[in-house]
């Protein structure tokens, strides 16, 4: 049974959805207890990711929910609609992303049986059917072997980044809980982005962006091969992450991340990047006038993981600010030249230090009033029972809009066990969804969405 860490937090939870306004996962008779993404649908509907351990041999899986948080019978088999990959490829689903057919994006990767990891995107029709029109098989899927992009013979060891390098401890870092992985965006002209990280040596990795066509082959247009090797301008660097992308209406591309600069003792700094349609670096982009954005401090790590599109062309970013293991949750609003917007928070950055244990932000959604829903992992660098999910709400100045919660933050803990964020998402009326898991505890263990008021 999951019980909120906060009475006062449990009071501003949606009692119509699920159990006091939590829906605990698995469901009945069906595998599968990870939340990967959830998607707002007309109606009031959701649209719910979920998957299963590895142990359990069972596939992704799509769910429509009613408002109720209830199956929608008409979708699916009662519901539900499984992803099958062929040749019997483990696919592990991260995102998901709407398209303006009423269909949506599902990507992450697939783990061949050599133990190669690769790319994967899945596109499926509104009514959960693959999309056919996707893929070179025709089956609505696509998947990027590392060297369909990188010359094997100059590069043997190369390979797509699944979890940080740099990470002591993976099993109890909560960086597990983010997405050191892939992330797309489908264009008004159906053309796919993603980007991910590519590991070369140690000390030595490069982020990604893939711009692929509307039937999955790469885009020959994007930098003139299909993707393009994230190198920050003006700036010596040992390695670069890439964590989040968004498209801006003109076909610009933006991604951010972080990186280590190569002098010995500075902590890695985060970075924004805009490309332009063809893949070039824009170079009237920052106001360096170089295409690139850094957030620097110089006794914190910073990094970027995701990005929201403005109505202005301007982006806000979020990420996490840690000095030794305690963390800060790290919000940037810039305008659609790459200056700081002076706005929100007096033109800076903006750390959240919520809770004693800290916070990693590690999505965020604007609200059509132009307020900004951040989510997260709770806690410090290495999860323990002090780990949690933390939501909050921005007004567009950067404080925080007490009518969410009551205060502007909540937490959400399951005594039981240890909590991993996974997703987040606002529906048209403004509730916010966010969706997590328990793990390090004795089983069962649950997965769940819950469901804020607005």
């Amino acid at each position: 049974m999951i019980q909120t860490q906060s009475k006062k937090s449990a009071e501003f939870l949606d009692s119509t959805f699920g159990k006091g306004g939590v829906l605990e996962l698995p469901f009945k008779g069906i595998v599968g207890r990870f939340p990967d993404s959830v998607l707002p649908l007309p109606d009031k509907k959701l649209l719910l990711l979920f998957s299963a351990s590895p142990s359990e041999n069972s596939p992704t899986k799509v769910a429509r929910l009613n408002e109720d948080s209830s199956f929608d019978s008409h979708f699916g088999d009662q519901g539900i609609v499984e992803v099958r990959f062929k040749d019997g490829l483990s696919f592990s689903a991260r995102h998901l992303r709407p398209l303006e057919n009423g269909g949506w994006l599902i990507t992450g990767t697939v783990e061949r049986s050599d133990g190669a990891v690769d790319l994967a995107v899945v596109r499926q029709l509104p009514d959960g059917q693959m999309d056919t029109s996707l893929g070179p098989d025709k089956d609505g899927a696509v998947t990027l072997n590392v060297y369909d992009l990188i010359d094997s013979r100059a590069h043997p060891g190369a390979s797509f980044v699944t979890r940080r390098h740099d990470e002591k401890n993976a099993e109890k870092s909560s960086v597990s809980a983010g997405d050191v992985g892939v992330v797309a965006i489908g264009q008004q002209d159906g053309k796919i982005v993603l980007v991910s990280t590519v590991f070369f040596e140690y000390n030595y990795l490069r982020g990604i962006v893939v711009r692929l066509n509307k039937d999955g082959s790469l885009d020959a247009t994007f930098n003139r091969k299909g993707f393009v090797l994230v190198e920050l301008p003006d700036i010596t660097h040992n390695w670069n992450y890439a964590a989040g992308v968004v498209v801006q209406q003109d076909g610009k591309v933006l991604v951010c991340g972080d990186f280590s600069r190569e002098s010995p003792g500075e902590w890695p700094d985060a970075y924004v990047m805009r490309y332009d349609q063809d893949g070039n670096v824009d170079a009237g982009y920052g106001d360096n006038k170089n295409g690139v954005v850094t957030i620097t401090d110089s006794s914190r790590w910073l990094d970027l993981g995701s990005m929201a599109l403005k109505s202005d062309g301007g982006v806000v970013a979020v990420g996490t600010a840690d000095r030794d293991g305690h963390r800060e949750g790290l919000i940037a609003s810039l305008n659609p030249s790459g200056s700081f917007n002076l706005v929100f928070n007096k033109g800076k950055p903006l750390f959240s230090n919520l809770t004693e244990h800290g916070v990693s932000w590690r999505r965020c959604v604007l609200q059509t009033d132009g307020k900004l829903v951040v989510s997260g992992q709770g806690g410090g660098a290495f999860v323990d029972e002090n780990s949690s999910v933390v939501t909050a709400r921005y007004a567009p100045d950067g404080s925080l809009d007490v009518t969410f919660a009551g205060k502007g933050w909540a937490v959400f803990n399951d005594e039981s066990g240890i909590d991993m964020f996974r997703g987040c998402t606002v529906m048209a009326d403004n509730r916010v969804v966010v969706s997590g898991y328990v793990s390090f505890a004795p089983p069962p263990l649950p997965g769940y969405v819950l469901r804020y008021l607005a």
